[in-house]
């Protein structure tokens, strides 16, 4: 009886994502040690000049396609319907990637594209096209999240940073690691991914394609698209911001401390990910196996953190060079900010498992009001440290306020109400 009352307040999988986003951690890290001693603050700021805002296109232009796919198909059955949605939303994908990729390249261009970047036109333009393998890659995974095939999804996260690390290595075997060599390996490492991942769950289905489907997607999208956007936003639009108001190498600088902080980000993002696919497709969702989740959560990061805040000030000037002391003190602010972003990022799950993203998005929405009112300032005042300390500021607020709104009996009072169905769910979106 107890071995059967553990594996139904567990949630499946947890401990799989968990250890693949340390995995996805520490091949960054080493990619990351890779180019910051090489390309040293000014190149690594360089670098993040012609890569940074290209993500942020690519996360804001899948319109919450790819998050409507764990909802949605989660709850489906039929494989006549799990054919319209799977061939729907990749026509979606290419569609919405193509516009932000458009509006990418005109942005990268007309913001930060100069002759004394000393980076490839060719390269920064095909890098602002990153868009549209994104969205394509989200969609692709997002519905093996759907059908429950963990393994397959985690191998895909764990790929794009290998294959990085192995075109690192390859170039500097044969030659001279550059800004230019760097950006062409991220470029084929995202281009592998977006074709494996594509690959992966294209052959299942026959080509098919409805239009209702296809809005239902787009309906449920958007709402939910809020919380992305605003969530990587929160998190990213930090290095956009710096890029326009220091230095580049000052922009290296804080490059690295994300990095060296991303441990404990992605290691408290990752359940919130894994909680969002489980309890979609749970008709009885299991309050122990919530409480339990974030306790562990909370213990695991508590730990991570102290361990690197105390490793920090030897660490970074060790490992990535003296030139990058300067980003010990970002680093140990955005250390200390992991706990409220996995806060935030887990409460947010239960209310998009929920069907009512909204709620979360309005959170996530004054974290991001307050971000763009406040950051300029901070970093024309504290510079680096400035941006760090928005961060964590942002990411209590919205812990806080989602904390208040009391997700989970939210959770249950939806999945009493709702039905099985298509219909239901439709209806379900269209009252909120």
């Amino acid at each position: 009886m107890g071995g059967k009352h553990r594996k139904k307040s567990g949630i499946p999988s947890v401990g799989q994502t968990s250890a693949t986003a340390l995995v996805t951690v520490v091949l960054g890290a080493i990619s990351g040690v890779i180019v910051g001693r090489i390309l040293g603050p000014h190149g690594r700021g360089v670098y993040a000049i012609a890569t940074v805002a290209p993500v942020l296109f690519g996360i804001a232009g899948t319109l919450g396609v790819e998050e409507a796919i764990v909802y949605v198909a989660a709850r489906t059955d039929d494989q006549r319907t799990m054919g319209y949605l799977i061939w729907g939303s990749l026509l979606l994908a290419f569609a919405l990637g193509s516009i932000a990729s458009a509006a990418s390249i005109a942005f990268q261009l007309l913001l930060f594209w100069k002759p004394t970047l000393g980076v490839s036109k060719v390269l920064f333009v095909t890098m602002a096209c990153q868009p549209l393998m994104f969205a394509l890659t989200q969609v692709s995974c997002a519905h093996l999240r759907a059908q429950a095939r963990y393994t397959s999804w985690n191998a895909l996260r764990i790929m794009v940073s290998l294959v990085y690390l192995l075109g690192l290595v390859f170039i500097i075997a044969v030659g001279r690691l550059t800004v230019n060599a760097a950006i062409l390996c991220l470029i084929i490492a995202s281009a592998s991914v977006t074709m494996a991942s594509m690959c992966s769950i294209c052959f299942s289905h026959r080509p098919s394609i409805s239009s209702v489907e296809m809005k239902r997607l787009l309906s449920y999208g958007w709402k939910n698209h809020l919380i992305t956007v605003q969530t990587y936003a929160n998190f990213q639009i930090d290095q956009v911001f710096l890029a326009g108001l220091v230095p580049a190498a000052q922009l290296g600088q804080y490059a690295i401390a994300v990095t060296y902080a991303s441990a404990g980000i992605s290691l408290g993002s990752a359940p919130a990910l894994q909680l969002y696919s489980h309890f979609s497709r749970q008709g009885h969702p299991d309050r122990a196996a919530y409480r339990q989740l974030i306790i562990r959560t909370m213990l695991l990061l508590a730990g991570i953190c102290v361990i690197s805040a105390a490793l920090a000030p030897f660490f970074i000037p060790f490992v990535f060079g003296r030139s990058y002391s300067p980003a010990v003190a970002p680093a140990l602010i955005l250390i200390a900010s992991a706990p409220l972003l996995s806060l935030g990022a887990t409460f947010s799950a239960i209310w998009k498992s929920a069907g009512k993203p909204l709620v979360a998005a309005k959170a996530q929405g004054i974290g991001l009001v307050v971000t763009l009112v406040t950051l300029p300032f901070a970093i024309i005042y504290l510079g680096i440290d400035g941006a760090a300390l928005v961060s964590i500021v942002v990411y209590a607020v919205v812990a806080a306020w989602l904390w208040r709104s009391n997700p989970f009996d939210g959770l249950l009072a939806a999945q009493e109400t709702s039905q099985p169905t298509g219909a239901a769910i439709s209806d379900s979106l269209e009252s909120e």
